[in-house]
């Protein structure tokens, strides 16, 4: 059997380590680009530069699985104890996290009418259908909650909408609690009591730790592809024979399994031919644009603040960057001890003109004037600009999982796998290419 793998960011690159592992079949991997997709890694005047996610956390068991499984766990990094600072800019000023967002509500960065609000969300009924992040929000909560800590957290994680997402396939275990508890209050809290006896008794951490590696994400998906052969192609169409026949802008392949692992618009272009019903489903999935501007300092006279992982925006003072990043506070790896690496994210789906602004070195610049009061000249940037970044989860989600979900029984040897459908993490990409291995080989 021969397998042909689109795509060599994670999701690509995962399914063909496994494929080739687990179903010992003869893979190749079909790469536009360059490896890594937007899971890139940059090394310069010596800092180390993720271009787009920076890491996992050690809970996340399938891709420490991968990890572990390939070989790969001596090139493992923690993050630094500072990084567990975190802060939201609101009203003027960053307001610190704590060990959790509810050390705010007695803060002062909540009004009486955001904590009233807060604290007769038990009372509020469950509803049980689908619903976007906003609408659950302003029912259980307040608007003040949505853009002073929810909204803000939606935009960092998923540089997204509140007002666009859906609840059911964005925050999944969240609507389950709600579900099952009545209230989400009453089911955090439940569920936090019963992890501390769990950490208590196994003499563990309760929380979990930020892991990486020692030359970035991209090393990872690298080492998962050494040993797989890999072409420089763009595939244009695809046609079904006695294999499936692909053909690319330089050459034509064929291959009995075919994997496509690259964006949901890159995926609907190939298959507007083959499959026109699959094709127009994936293509409604949105993504948002991301600039990623990279400043390397000298670190004295900083201020404290830098000792931290960084922080988000309220909503209602967002300008055009939605999260700053101290990436070597959090890894120390990412520059020399003397040096910061600050990471930048511009745009998202709130601000979907900002990353293509002609003055994102002044954007940046004003940027941690204002919120971290960092004045001076930076020694180093760096950016990248992703036109079509993050996909974004919408109400209809669900119903083109289930098309896709028809479109691989109806096409035996056809699959579908990436970031566009069952998650946007890393370990969801990882996830995502152990269930693909069942699906191949059932």
């Amino acid at each position: 059997m021969k397998a042909a793998v689109i795509g060599s960011g994670i999701s690509g690159a995962s399914a063909a380590y496994l494929i080739k592992k687990k179903l010992k079949c003869d893979v190749f991997v079909i790469e536009k680009q360059s490896i890594g997709g937007k899971a890139y890694s940059v090394e310069r005047d010596g800092y180390l530069i993720e271009t787009g996610p920076n890491g996992f956390l050690e809970n996340k068991k399938e891709i420490l699985s991968l990890v572990y499984e390939s070989g790969f766990e001596s090139e493992l990094i923690k993050a630094n104890s500072d990084s567990k600072r975190r802060f939201i800019y609101s009203n003027g000023r960053l307001w610190e996290l704590k060990d959790n967002p509810l050390s705010l509500l007695f803060s002062g960065f909540f009004s009486l009418g955001g904590l009233y609000a807060f604290f007769r969300e038990p009372f509020v009924r469950p509803f049980f259908e689908d619903e976007t992040v906003e609408e659950f929000v302003l029912r259980r909560f307040s608007k003040e909650m949505l853009d002073k800590l929810i909204g803000p957290m939606v935009c960092g994680v998923f540089a997204g909408d509140p007002s666009y997402m859906s609840m059911e396939s964005n925050f999944p275990r969240i609507k389950e609690i709600e579900r099952r508890y009545g209230s989400l209050i009453k089911g955090l809290m439940s569920l936090m009591a019963e992890k501390k006896a769990k950490a208590s008794s196994a003499k563990g951490s309760f929380s979990a730790d930020l892991l990486s590696f020692k030359k970035g994400i991209l090393s990872f998906v690298r080492h998962l592809l050494d040993g797989v052969d890999v072409v420089f192609d763009k595939i244009g169409e695809i046609s079904k024979g006695d294999r499936f026949h692909l053909k690319g802008l330089k050459d034509s392949y064929s291959a009995d399994i075919v994997v496509f692992a690259i964006p949901a618009y890159a995926i609907a272009d190939v298959l507007s031919g083959y499959d026109p019903d699959v094709s127009r489903a994936v293509s409604s999935i949105e993504y948002a644009p991301m600039a990623v501007l990279s400043f390397g300092f000298d670190r004295k006279w900083l201020g404290s603040v830098v000792d931290s992982f960084g922080y988000l925006f309220d909503l209602n003072e967002i300008e055009d960057i939605i999260g700053v990043l101290f990436d070597s506070t959090i890894f120390q790896h990412r520059a020399k001890e003397d040096k910061l690496l600050v990471r930048c994210m511009v745009g998202g789906a709130l601000r979907k003109d900002s990353p293509f602004k002609s003055n994102l070195f002044q954007i940046g610049i004003k940027e941690l004037q204002r919120s971290a009061s960092i004045f001076r000249p930076p020694e180093f940037f760096y950016k990248v600009v992703h036109p079509k970044a993050i996909p974004q989860y919408s109400l209809n989600h669900k119903d083109v999982l289930n098309t896709i979900k028809d479109f691989e029984n109806r096409n035996r040897g056809l699959f579908i796998t990436g970031n566009a459908f069952w998650g946007i993490s890393l370990n969801d990409c990882v996830k995502a290419s152990y269930n693909l291995i069942e699906r191949i080989g059932g």
